[in-house]
């Protein structure tokens, strides 16, 4: 009940609740039994587009979650992936050595990747700053 009224408080949303326990035979509401009333008496009112619009069930609830939580643990690995590639880069910088061998082939071509996309670009912009600078008198 707490939670409920959290939620229509936080939200400012009208909800209602109504909780049936095998224990006990009388049905527990919030907020009362008029306010439920009104609250099912106002969805009861839209059209059918309407109550349907924002209503999950149990499974398209998880599922939803589930395909949240995959894309943010796909975007937390990738973004893993590139400080893996930035700390290989840097410790070759540093101490001149790279451990292919520890690499398997699908690494070395995301590593390839990575330079592709993060270091080519600046490069070339570099040389072409380079190439203008040592062209004007």
């Amino acid at each position: 009940m707490n939670k409920v009224n959290e939620l229509s408080t936080l939200c400012g949303i009208e909800a209602c609740a109504i909780i049936y326990d095998q224990n006990n035979p009388q049905a527990e509401v919030w907020p009362s039994d008029s306010g439920v009333k009104r609250v099912l008496s106002r969805f009861g009112s839209l059209s059918e587009l309407e109550r349907s619009k924002k209503k999950v069930d149990q499974e398209v609830f998880l599922r939803e979650s589930i395909e949240k939580s995959c894309d943010q643990l796909n975007k937390k690995m990738e973004e893993n992936r590139k400080k893996e590639m930035a700390n290989i880069i840097d410790h070759f910088i540093h101490n001149g050595e790279f451990n292919s061998h520890l690499m398997s082939k699908d690494d070395l071509n995301v590593f390839s990747s990575f330079i592709d996309e993060n270091y080519l670009k600046e490069i070339n912009q570099k040389m072409k700053e380079m190439q203008i600078e040592t062209q004007d008198p």
